[in-house]
């Protein structure tokens, strides 16, 4: 991964494995987040969706206007949720973010967090 994001980057797409009895706090976790996130200034998506096929698996997406939007977002309360449920996985998350043309994972998340 280069030193510096892109700034082309705008989206952010989880795939998140629970176990069974863990989904629904999972839930609980973004839909109480994703609220609050499509409220903010820039946020242009927020979504959260249980997959039909597999009950354990759930699919969670931001779309921002700007990168600089999207930083300010990724060290707010409301993203803290959405790493709670991150931790609640029973395997690693799927994480990419960026857009269309560029794409990162999970360590490009943590350096964003810890800038």
């Amino acid at each position: 991964m280069p030193d510096q994001i892109p700034s082309a980057m705008k989206t952010c797409s989880i795939a998140m494995r629970f176990d069974p009895a863990t989904v629904p706090r999972a839930l609980e976790l973004l839909f109480s987040a994703s609220g609050p996130i499509r409220d903010k200034r820039g946020c242009k998506s927020c979504r959260v969706q249980k997959d039909a096929a597999d009950p354990c698996l759930v699919r969670y997406a931001e779309e921002w206007v700007s990168e600089d939007a999207f930083r300010r977002h990724i060290r707010s309360e409301e993203f803290w949720r959405v790493l709670v449920a991150m931790d609640l996985c029973s395997e690693e998350p799927e994480v990419e973010i960026g857009d269309l043309s560029v794409r990162y994972g999970m360590e490009a998340l943590r350096k964003i967090r810890e800038e």
